[in-house]
C-alpha cells in the first residue's frame, strides 16, 4: 500500500502583495540613500537660517518707531524658509528615481518588479509619504520658531494673534511640501538625470518666484499665484495678494500632481531603461 502524504492547508504559501512589497522596498531605499540625509540636513539648515533672519527682523521691529512698524511686512516663514524646505525635500523625491538611472540599478529594480506602472506607483507613494512626514516636521519647526520669536507682538508683523490661527497654514504648508516631493519624482522620471531634475525643481520653487517680481504687476500676480511656494497662503485662506480662491488653489495643486505623475508614468512606460 502506498501512503500519500499531503501538506496541510495551513501550510499553503502566503499570498503575495506586490504593491505593498514594492512600497516597502522603496521605503528602505530612501532611508539608505546618503543623499536623503544630506538633503534633510539642508532642510534643517534652511529652517535655522530662517529663524535667524526672523530674529533680526524682530530686533529691527522693536527698534522702529510706531509709524515705521505699521509698514513692516508679515513675518511669515512660508516666504523665507519653506521654499528652501520644498527644494530639499523635493530633491529626495527626485533622487528616488534619478539615482537608479545614474547607478544603472533601474534594471534590477525592473527585474524585481516587472510591472512598470506598479513600480512607479510605489515610488510615488513613498515620495508622497516622505514629503508628508518631512513637510510636517519642518513646517512645525518653522512656525514654532516664528511663534516663539514673535511672542505677543501685534499685526502686521505677527500674522497669528493666537497660536491656533497658524494651524491652517501649517497644514497647507505640509501639503505643498508633499506635493512638491511627488512633482519632483515625476520630473525625475521624465528627465532621468539628477542634475536636470534638481535644476528644474530649483527653477520651479526658488527662481520662478523671484522672476515673477520683475514682471509687470498684472502678470506678476498671474504667474506668482500658480507657483508652488505661493499656494500655501491661498490654500489656507489667509491674507495674501494673490488671485486664486481656496478652491482654485486646490485645483492648481492637484493639477501639479496629476501632470507630473502622468508625465512620469508615461515616460517610465514608453522609454527604455
Amino acid at each position: 500500500m502506498t501512503l500519500l502524504q499531503t501538506r496541510p492547508a495551513t501550510e499553503a504559501a502566503a499570498p503575495s502583495h506586490p504593491f505593498r512589497d514594492a512600497v516597502a522596498a522603496e521605503w528602505m531605499k530612501v532611508r539608505t540613500l546618503r543623499s536623503t540625509w544630506a538633503f534633510l540636513a539642508g532642510g534643517v539648515i534652511a529652517t535655522a537660517l530662517g529663524a535667524l533672519i526672523l530674529f533680526f527682523l524682530v530686533q529691527s521691529y522693536d527698534a522702529a518707531t510706531p509709524a515705521e512698524r505699521a509698514n513692516y511686512e508679515t513675518a511669515d516663514p512660508t516666504v523665507v524658509t519653506m521654499p528652501f524646505v520644498m527644494f530639499f525635500v523635493g530633491a529626495i523625491g527626485a533622487m528616488l528615481i534619478t539615482s537608479e538611472y545614474t547607478t544603472r540599478s533601474i534594471g534590477p529594480a525592473l527585474l524585481a518588479v516587472p510591472q512598470r506602472y506598479l513600480l512607479f506607483g510605489a515610488k510615488a507613494t513613498v515620495a508622497g509619504l516622505t514629503g508628508l512626514v518631512c513637510g510636517a516636521v519642518f513646517a512645525l519647526l518653522a512656525f514654532a520658531d516664528a511663534r516663539l520669536l514673535l511672542g505677543n507682538r501685534p499685526q502686521p508683523i505677527n500674522p497669528w494673534p493666537q497660536w491656533t490661527d497658524a494651524v491652517p497654514t501649517v497644514l497647507c504648508a505640509t501639503l505643498v511640501v508633499m506635493v512638491t516631493c511627488m512633482v519632483a519624482m515625476g520630473i525625475g522620471a521624465v528627465v532621468r538625470s539628477t542634475a536636470a531634475a534638481l535644476t528644474t525643481l530649483g527653477g520651479l520653487v526658488l527662481v520662478a518666484p523671484i522672476f515673477a517680481h520683475f514682471l509687470p504687476t498684472v502678470w506678476q500676480l498671474r504667474l506668482a499665484s500658480v507657483l508652488l511656494p505661493n499656494l500655501t497662503p491661498q490654500l489656507a485662506g489667509s491674507n495674501h495678494p494673490y488671485l486664486l480662491s481656496q478652491g482654485g488653489a486646490a485645483a492648481v495643486t492637484a493639477g501639479y500632481v496629476l501632470l507630473a505623475l502622468a508625465a512620469g508614468a508615461i515616460s517610465s512606460r514608453r522609454r527604455d531603461s
